[in-house]
């Protein structure tokens, strides 16, 4: 793709970009307490724009100390004395050939006390966070916020960076103003809800001059009633436009929609790409696009059907930061996709941790995880192919050392190649597809569809051992469990089970609303049958969210308190929290009851060997991020 309209360069107001494809804005909390620039948060960007990216817009910034914090551990552009770490981060991008600009956002009602110890405010008085109202904004408080934006600018352009971006979008404050659902002033900022955005780029130009980039994020749909829809953006795009904006950088979702925002796998690629494409045939400046685009080819697409001029990825430059180099070289084999699982990047900043990504151990430790020779070669046997085991063998590979990779199945890719087969799983499929290409371009030995044991692992003599050795199905010890109709997850994943018309799935965590959602797409008529009270817990909210949907769309049954006690001849036998007893019938009932670790050789290898590392499933059944977390541990460590 060294000649896609992808890689060509792009003139973006007087900024001459060496691409198309723009590193979307996204909260790190790399930064130090106060919104202090650091030094993870400079290796972190200093990565990504070595891995060639055209332009990377900064995370939102914000800027003042009185209501414009959104979240703890965000960058700060609030008082001058921030200027000379945001020089050096500028410069370390610029230095590796990005054009680098900075968000500033005010969060408006997107806050809460506990993040900046006062009443969050907003347009107009609502809920903020669960249990906070934000107040109305005075007159006084909107003049002191378009004077912080303006200020803010200024700092941007004193510490260097190519340009701005005005965050107008997901619910922020800028949004907030623009959208009736959030804005029901008498006065004349309700009246002309864009107004607001209108005054800051006026003030934000007044204080930057004539020539220097100024863009806005703005939401086109909010996907909520009473919202801001893409009749609204489209107008607002106009009057922006007239305003002298350079640039719009399209998106969508307000807090309540967040699945909108940071996109999950059960929402289509390119979700928002028709919403840059209506504001892109609406007016002439340079649109960006964002939303789940981080597939090379989606991405061509869409420049090329001039749905945009410019696309932005987040998550997939999280994943892999040489993503437009390999582009560039035409090695797409080697990319290393974004699952959208939301578990390093979404669910860490719930949980108030640093930016991380699942499939990329180094993104947030960019230093301390760099991948070096090792100090003295060795010899190491990996045993288990699922992805903690392809991870370890890859890194210990890429370090000089050798492996022997011991597989008990004819293929590799554990509970990968089961968890890869719903129909939204595709990027899931091209991760098990990069992991295995990396080990067998590698110096490894593997051998296919032998059972380790300790003969074979002494027959094999390493210096190491990594065990990996995975996960099994759980079963219930139920009556009935032997029922022809009766299949695990794994067997009907495969195919060696093949569904009736009425499905029964007795359990209701992720894996199994995902099988619900895969056979409700067949037209298969679904019921869920699970012990808690919801389902679905061990997902990230917003990943939640968009698979709850899913599951409502395909017309999913959904039986939350009852408890399987047996299993009967074409039906499944539940009581709920009352005990009452209530038979299910169906024609198959698929069994997703959770997974239990393969701990057999853990102890053995312990014992005969003077280095193991027990990685993944076989310590304890969780998710992808911490299986291939572990392994790439494991290969540095030995």
């Amino acid at each position: 793709m060294k000649d896609s309209l992808l890689m060509q360069p792009f003139s973006l107001g007087r900024l001459r970009l060496r691409n198309r494809v723009v590193m979307a804005p996204m909260l790190s909390r790399l930064c130090h307490p106060g919104g202090i620039v650091s030094e993870k948060l400079i290796d972190y960007y200093a990565e990504r724009a070595a891995g060639g990216a055209g332009l990377i817009i900064v995370e939102y910034c914000y800027i003042d100390k009185k209501e414009s914090k959104a979240h703890q551990g965000q960058l700060g552009i609030y008082e001058d004395q921030l200027i000379a770490g945001l020089a050096d981060l500028a410069e370390t991008i610029q230095a590796r050939g990005a054009k680098a600009i900075v968000q500033i956002c005010h969060a408006g009602r997107a806050t809460s006390r506990k993040v900046m110890g006062r009443q969050p405010i907003a347009p107009s008085p609502m809920p903020a966070y669960p249990g906070e109202i934000a107040r109305e904004m005075t007159l006084e408080e909107i003049e002191s916020t378009i004077q912080s934006f303006a200020d803010a600018a200024q700092r941007a352009k004193a510490a260097g960076f190519d340009g701005v971006e005005l965050h107008g979008t997901h619910g922020y404050l800028l949004a907030q103003f623009l959208s009736p659902y959030t804005n029901m002033r008498p006065d004349l900022y309700g009246r002309d809800r864009g107004l607001m955005g209108m005054q800051v780029l006026e003030r934000v130009r007044s204080r930057v001059g004539p020539d220097y980039l100024v863009g806005y994020r703005m939401s086109a749909e909010e996907f909520i009633q009473g919202g801001i829809t893409l009749k609204e953006a489209v107008e607002f795009a106009r009057r922006m436009e007239a305003k002298g904006i350079d640039y719009l950088h399209v998106s969508g979702g307000i807090g309540e929609t967040g699945q909108n925002i940071v996109i999950p796998v059960y929402l289509p690629k390119g979700h928002l790409l028709y919403l840059a494409e209506g504001i892109k045939q609406q007016v002439k400046i340079p649109v960006i696009a964002v939303g789940a685009v981080h597939d090379p080819q989606l991405a061509e697409d869409a420049l090329q059907k001039k749905k945009a001029d410019l696309i932005a990825m987040g998550r997939g430059l999280l994943a892999d930061p040489e993503l437009p180099n390999k582009v560039r070289a035409g090695h797409l084999e080697d990319l290393r996709p974004c699952l959208r699982c939301n578990e390093g990047c979404r669910n860490r900043m719930v949980e108030g941790k640093t930016q991380r990504c699942a499939v990329n151990p180094e993104a947030g430790q960019e230093r301390i995880m760099k991948i070096s020779p090792a100090p003295k070669t060795k010899h190491v046997c990996v045993i288990g192919g699922g992805p903690a085991g392809l991870e370890a063998a890859r890194v210990l590979s890429l370090r000089g050392d050798r492996v022997t990779l011991v597989e008990k199945e004819n293929e590799l890719g554990g509970l990968l190649r089961y968890a890869s087969i719903p129909y939204f799983k595709t990027e899931l499929k091209g991760y098990l597809k990069y992991l295995v290409t990396q080990v067998k371009k590698s110096n490894a030995e593997i051998l296919q569809g032998q059972c380790a044991d300790l003969e074979l692992v002494k027959k094999i003599g390493p210096d190491a051992v990594v065990v990996a050795a995975g996960s099994s199905p759980r079963y219930p010890r139920i009556p009935g469990l032997q029922k022809p109709f009766v299949c695990s997850m794994l067997d009907l994943l495969a195919g060696r089970a093949k569904p009736g018309e009425r499905v029964l799935i007795v359990g209701g965590a992720a894996m199994g609303c995902e099988i619900a959602a895969h056979l409700a797409a067949q037209k298969k008529k679904v019921t869920i049958i699970e012990m808690m009270g919801e389902l679905a817990l061990d997902l990230e909210p917003r990943a939640r969210l968009a698979l709850m949907s899913l599951l409502s769309g395909g017309g999913v049954a959904m039986l939350t308190g009852r408890k399987l006690q047996r299993i009967e001849d074409g039906a499944a036998v539940v009581t709920d929290r009352d005990g009452t007893e209530k038979t299910f019938p169906g024609d198959t009932l698929v069994l997703a009851l959770g997974l239990a670790p393969n701990q057999e050789l853990n102890q053995a290898m312990k014992e005969n060997f003077p280095e193991v590392h027990v990685i993944g499933d076989c310590v304890e059944p969780r998710k992808i991020y911490q299986a291939v977390h572990e392994g790439a541990f494991a290969g540095r460590a030995i």
